[in-house]
């Protein structure tokens, strides 16, 4: 999410995490259906919560400001790029079935990172790429529902209270139908259908704050589900598979740690230490959280037990090479 925040727009994470990058890349600041189902056909049952596959990623180059998206298996070997065009790809999220793949880019007619970005839908393995929204403003950070039929997303607006770039809450159908919007304050970001699909997890910012809230999928109550210290931002919410955790990303400064609460805002705890991190993800079968860690000067991925435990980087690449907002995909 650094990458989240590099690319879209300096917002806390879409900030926060961004100036992590920001710090380092100095300008990747603003970016960022295969497969839809046709029209009248059942939803694809979801594969099972039981069995890990790839991890999607994003992956930055600082020297050149590059965004792409990769899958790479949970070992850390065969790592793979995705979709060459549109270009600054970035966020991916994979499928509940895990054949496909959502993400955030830019128009394949533009290769200015500035050009506002869409929510696109390709297959897992980079075919069948399909435009979803086509709104005149940013459409980022997508987020399935889990019939698959849906994608939960933010559209940013040119300009947003409190000096940001956040957006509102949109839901719309995997074939680009239906968009709806859930939420009106322009200050919400992230979001993350719950496992149920009744419920939207996102952050929203306010006045010297940012908490996660939550909405149901119709729009209407709307609740608060964290309250951080004063001058601690909490952002990039995430269910855990069974619907009863929530993992998202805790920023004091410039550190960001990895936290959990149980779905009800209860319990609030940080796993992550040394390394610090952000942008976390449950593996589908619940047992591992892979997220990005900061170890050795540039954000990597790294991975643990889901209660914080046994955190070891899983990457080795250049200090210049970075790599942003993991996503675990489930396998039948």
């Amino acid at each position: 999410m650094v990458v989240e925040c590099v690319f879209f727009g300096l917002v806390r994470l879409v900030d926060a995490k961004m100036a992590l990058l920001v710090a380092s890349i100095a300008f990747l600041a603003m970016l960022t259906s295969c497969g839809t189902q046709p029209a009248g056909t059942a939803p694809t049952k979801p594969a099972s919560s039981n069995h890990n596959g790839k991890i999607a990623f994003t992956r930055v180059d600082s020297r050149e400001g590059h965004l792409e998206i990769f899958v790479v298996k949970a070992d850390g070997t065969g790592v793979r790029r995705l979709a060459t065009k549109p270009t600054q790809d970035g966020d991916p999220a994979w499928s509940p079935d895990g054949k496909r793949l959502a993400f955030q880019a830019v128009s394949p007619q533009s290769n200015n990172i500035n050009f506002p970005s869409d929510i696109y839908i390709m297959n897992a393995e980079g075919s069948g790429l399909k435009r979803v929204t086509k709104a005149p403003t940013e459409a980022r950070t997508p987020s399935w529902s889990p019939d698959g039929t849906k994608l939960a997303y933010i559209q940013f607006k040119k300009k947003a209270r409190l000096g940001t770039r956040t957006g509102d809450l949109y839901t719309i159908r995997a074939d680009g139908t239906d968009p709806r919007q859930l939420t009106d304050e322009g200050v919400d970001q992230y979001p993350a259908f719950s496992p149920d699909g009744k419920t939207i997890a996102f952050d929203r910012l306010t006045k010297g704050s940012e908490a996660i809230y939550t909405v149901n999928s119709d729009g209407n109550g709307l609740d608060k589900r964290t309250d951080p210290p004063q001058g601690f931002w909490d952002e990039g919410p995430y269910w855990s598979p069974e619907g009863t955790k929530i993992a998202f990303t805790r920023w004091h400064g410039d550190r960001p740690d990895v936290f959990m609460m149980n779905a009800d805002g209860t319990h609030v705890r940080k796993l992550t230490a040394k390394t610090g991190g952000f942008s976390p993800a449950f593996s589908p079968n619940g047992k591992k959280v892979v997220f990005v860690g900061g170890e050795g000067g540039s954000d990597k991925r790294h991975v643990m037990n889901e209660d914080g435990t046994n955190a070891r980087r899983l990457t080795r690449t250049q200090a210049d090479i970075y790599e942003e907002s993991p996503d675990w995909q489930p396998l039948p």
